[in-house]
Order: structure tokens, then sequence, then C-alpha cells
């Protein structure tokens, strides 16, 4: 018997209308014993209702063509790009539900509500008050119900819906709001999440389909007030949580709101792709957290797993295109047995991507697997000591950050670790011991990614040359990338470190006045240098998307900038006596 109940692989934007994408996911979940198709787009009911009721069609229709047969005029009239564009995703995804159904796979709609079409405005000038989208109008749950209730009628197989109201990510959100009307200054956050989610709820419920509501959130506040409104709410709604707070940062801790749910049923969240964990790009394969944070939700109660598989602001990219597929592999395996082997997941990783020869025998197959679990042991050793600073998130979802403000802002208010983890409060601070860390830190980075072209230079028998080359490719990549990491990193905290204290003349300050010039020559050099790569390499243009050489000379500029505009005496490099 599987360890969770429910298990689900998850797609996002683009591959939502990528049918042949959507295939091979129905296939990886049939073979891997999952249960659940997800498909996130943040707008995915609008893409496929119109509502009718909108646009004046009458109660009586059962479908999207008996309502289209009523409203067509109006239709062209007032948004001819969305005139059939609802009607064609709807027969597709009629399609994906039915594909799904025959391997036993039921499909998932996930999105972040409020969200609506542009045109809505339009008819309904009274939303804008004082030039400002109002959440509290009451016409919402009116379109909320409508819009879910037609939604049913045309693909009464949707399992049911998942969505994030306590995200700004939506199109109108109270986490965000800035209305200042007489209702939005009588309401809370507490009493519009309910509001919100008992207007799906019902005609979901209606539909005999289940509700499930995502505790994403991006600070404690926003937590609490939402977690306070599902307390309140009917215990057949769903809670799904992220493995850690806020989003998925495997150097943050557990998520404290698993187990904290009430009578509610939970999933848990996990990524594979590795948006704040380099993209595969830069190879990081975390089963271990798996294993732990598996066993930790298990004991808090937890039925379901989600696997992201990619990310909805990086359209052509997933965990399918990297070695980070391998967390996909790793996640599906460990939902339904907790005994099985790091050698399993590679061999399945292995053969089920083509990777080894036909004819290969057991004995070659699993010699194959040690060799890849020897090439990506050290691998999430090496990203987390590249992209995060003191375990702090320092990236732009795995990108260079552009300016000395943006790197703090990641690390310290949009992504802060010290709201989850008090320990962490000075982790970025500019003493001179945290400094020496910091900067030993990134150079063990880059010595550790620097043996990985020793460690893929002895293939295994199995391994097929086309596998061998690619992975060779792929190392100098990451090396590439985890140096623009260093490089990055030190300029950073040097300049910080001036910045914070000008006026210091002690042998280290003398000696971090002495490198600073060094440290944006290295940007510059290594931007040409991955500039260079760019134009010399053919790889999937997420490779270099992650080599951000414009980014690194962005942040030399701003690095260069700010110390420059210092007292002079200060900003010049001291002779180190």
């Amino acid at each position: 018997m599987a360890r969770f109940a429910k298990r689900a692989i998850e797609f996002h934007s683009g591959y939502v209308w990528n049918f042949d994408w959507i295939r091979r996911g129905i296939e990886f979940a049939h073979r891997h014993e999952m249960t659940s198709l997800i498909l996130h787009r943040n707008d995915i009911v609008d893409m496929v209702v119109y509502p009718g009721t909108l646009f004046g069609a009458s109660d009586a229709g059962r479908n999207i063509f008996e309502r289209y047969r009523e409203i067509y005029p109006k239709l062209y009239k007032y948004t001819p790009t969305r005139r059939s564009g609802p009607y064609q995703r709807r027969d597709y995804l009629r399609r994906v539900i039915d594909l799904a159904g025959r391997h036993g796979i039921e499909v998932w709609f996930e999105n972040k509500e409020l969200s609506f079409p542009d045109i809505l405005l339009e008819l309904n000038p009274q939303l804008v008050k004082g030039g400002t989208l109002c959440p509290n109008d009451p016409f919402w749950w009116e379109f909320v119900d409508a819009k879910y209730t037609e939604l049913f009628q045309d693909l009464p197989g949707i399992a049911g819906i998942i969505t994030a109201p306590g995200t700004g990510e939506s199109r109108l959100a109270i986490s965000s709001n800035r209305c200042t009307c007489e209702a939005c200054k009588g309401s809370t956050p507490q009493r519009w999440y309910r509001e919100l989610i008992m207007a799906m709820h019902a005609p979901i419920r209606a539909a005999g389909r289940e509700l499930m509501i995502r505790d994403f959130v991006f600070d404690k506040k926003a937590q609490t007030e939402l977690a306070e409104t599902i307390s309140g709410l009917p215990e057949d709604v769903i809670v799904s949580l992220k493995n850690t707070p806020h989003d998925y940062y495997p150097t943050f801790p557990d998520n404290p709101r698993l187990g904290d749910v009430g009578n509610h049923r939970q999933w848990v969240e996990f990524d594979t792709m590795g948006q704040y964990f380099g993209w595969g790009i830069g190879p990081a394969v975390i089963i271990d957290d798996y294993r732990k944070r598996m066993e930790t939700a298990l004991r808090h109660g937890v039925e379901g797993v989600i696997l992201r598989t990619d990310w909805e602001s990086l359209d052509g990219h997933s965990c399918f295109h990297t070695p980070n597929r391998l967390n996909l592999h790793a996640g599906a395996a460990l939902a339904v047995d907790a005994a099985v082997t790091d050698r399993t997941i590679h061999r399945s990783w292995l053969s089920e991507t083509g990777m080894t020869r036909q004819g290969a025998d057991d004995a070659e197959l699993d010699a194959a697997a040690d060799w890849s679990a020897r090439l990506f042991a050290r691998s999430w050793e090496i990203v987390s000591k590249s992209l995060y600073v003191n375990d702090c998130v320092f990236s732009d979802s795995s990108n260079y950050p552009v300016s000395l403000d943006h790197a703090w802002w990641l690390a310290e208010k949009k992504n802060s670790l010290k709201d989850w983890d008090a320990s962490k409060e000075n982790a970025l601070e500019t003493s001179d011991a945290n400094v020496r860390a910091i900067l030993a830190e990134k150079d063990e980075a880059l010595r550790l990614v620097e043996l990985q072209p020793a460690l893929a230079s002895d293939p295994p028998a199995a391994l097929t040359e086309a596998a061998h080359t690619d992975l060779v490719g792929r190392m100098e990549t990451f090396r590439l990338y985890v140096a623009g990491w260093r490089a990055a990193v030190h300029a950073c905290i040097l300049t910080k470190f001036l910045l914070d204290r000008p006026t210091d003349d002690g042998a280290f300050a003398r000696e971090v006045r002495s490198r600073i010039d060094a440290a944006f020559d290295l940007l510059q050099t290594l931007a040409g240098e991955m500039k260079a790569y760019a134009a010399a390499t053919d790889q999937h243009f997420a490779a270099y998307n992650m080599l951000g050489w414009e980014r690194l000379l962005t942040l030399r500029d701003d690095l260069s900038g700010r110390l420059a505009d210092m007292p002079q005496a200060t900003a010049q490099p001291a002779v180190v006596e």
C-alpha cells in the first residue's frame, strides 16, 4: 500500500496546452503509480468559460455551445479574440481528461483567485473605485459562482479545483489590496478569504467535486490570516501546503502549518524542477531532502503529495529537460515506498530517458546507476553553497541579483529566512568572521564543482556515448554558473562590508579594499566567458538564461557605482603592509 493516498504530477502554463507534454506526464504518472495530474495556470478557468451569463446567456444552456449560440454576436463585438478560444480549449481539456481517465489518472485544475478576463471590467465599471480595483464588490461572488457552475457543466470529469487566495500573484487579492472604499475599510482579510472560498465551494460541491486551498503566502501575517479562515471552513475543503514556508527553499525549515489545519485533509507540495535551486542547469538532486520531508509530512497526517515539474514564469523548461528529473523519479518512488534505494531511483531515470544502451544486463545497469549517484552526490551541496548565503535566498529565482539592494531585498525581505528561523537574524552581517565565512563558502562551491568533470570522465559500460557527452557538457555549464555565483557573492559581500564600515582601518578592512577591484574585474571576465560560451554552444535555452552575463555586468556597475559615491579616500584600495 502506498504511503500517500494521492500522488500528483503538476504541469504549469504553456505545458498545459501542449498535448504531447501532457501525454508524457500522464504516461509518467501511470508508470510510477501516481494518481493525479494537476494543470496549473492562474487563469485556467477563465480560459475555458466565458462565462456566458456575463454576456447575457440564459440559464437554459447546458454546455458551452448552447451558451455560445445565444451570445456569439456580443462576444464578437466586445472580445473577438475570446470568441472561439474558450470552446476550443474546453474540447482540448475534455480529451486530456478522457486520456488521463483511461490510465486511472484524475485531473485537477489549479489557479490563483481572483482571476478574470479583461472585458469584465469594461462591462462592470463599478468594480473600479478611485482608480483601483475593489476586491469587496459583491459582484465578484456572483461572477465566481457563475464561472465555476459553467466550468463543471462543460468539464464534469475534473476531480477538483486547487486555488491560492493568499498570494498577490492573482489578478486581484486582498493581500495586495489598494482600494480605500467603505466596503474595503470595513472588511478584513479573513472575511474576504471566506467570501471567496465559499463562493467557489458552493458550485464545486454541487458538482460533487472537491476544493483544495493552498497555503501559499509571502509572510507570517498573511499565513496567519489565511489559517484563521481555514479553521472555520467546511471539513470537506482540503488544504495544500508547500513543504517549506512561503516557497520551495530547501535550506528552510519544514512548513510550520503541517498538521495544524484543523479537521481538514492535507496535501504537501514539492518542487522537482528547481525554481530556487538551479533549474537543473545547476543540477541539484535532493533525494535525501525528500526522504526527510516526506517522513515529516506523514507524521503530520498528510495524505497527498504534489510534484511540480516546471515553473509558471518560464515557459518551455521543466525537470524533464535536465538531470533534476531525478527529483521527479525520487518523489514519485518515495511517495509509494520509503525503502526505495538511490540506486533504484537513478536506474529508473537512466533507463526511462534512454541514457543506457539496449541489451545492458542488470549488473551493468546497476553499475551505471551507482556511477550516476556518485556524480550527483554533492550536487545539492554545490548549489546550496552557491545560490544561498548562509542558507539565505540570495538569488532571483536562481538567477544572479542585479544590484546590492536587490540581493539584500531577496534575502531579507522577499524570501526572509529569519522570519521562520530566528537563529538566522544576523546571517548576512558584515562582521569580519561572517564575511570570511561567506567568502569561504563560495570558494568551496567552486572547488567542488571543479571536481565534477573528473567524476564524469569514466563512464560505465551501460551509458550511451550520447548520454555521456551530454552530461560532460552540462558539467561545464554547471562550473560556469557556480563561478558566476562565487564572483557575484564575493563582490556583493565585499562591497557591503565597505559600505557598512567606511571608517574601519583594521587588517581585514585593508584586505577587503585590496581585493575589491579584482572582484569587479572577475565579474567582467566571467561575463565575457559566458557570452562567448553562448555563442559557441547550442544547449537548451534555459542554460543561457542562467548564465546571465548581462546580469553580472549590471551588478558590477551597481557595486562599483556605490563605492564611487563613497568619500574618495575610503573607496580607494589601500596598500597592504
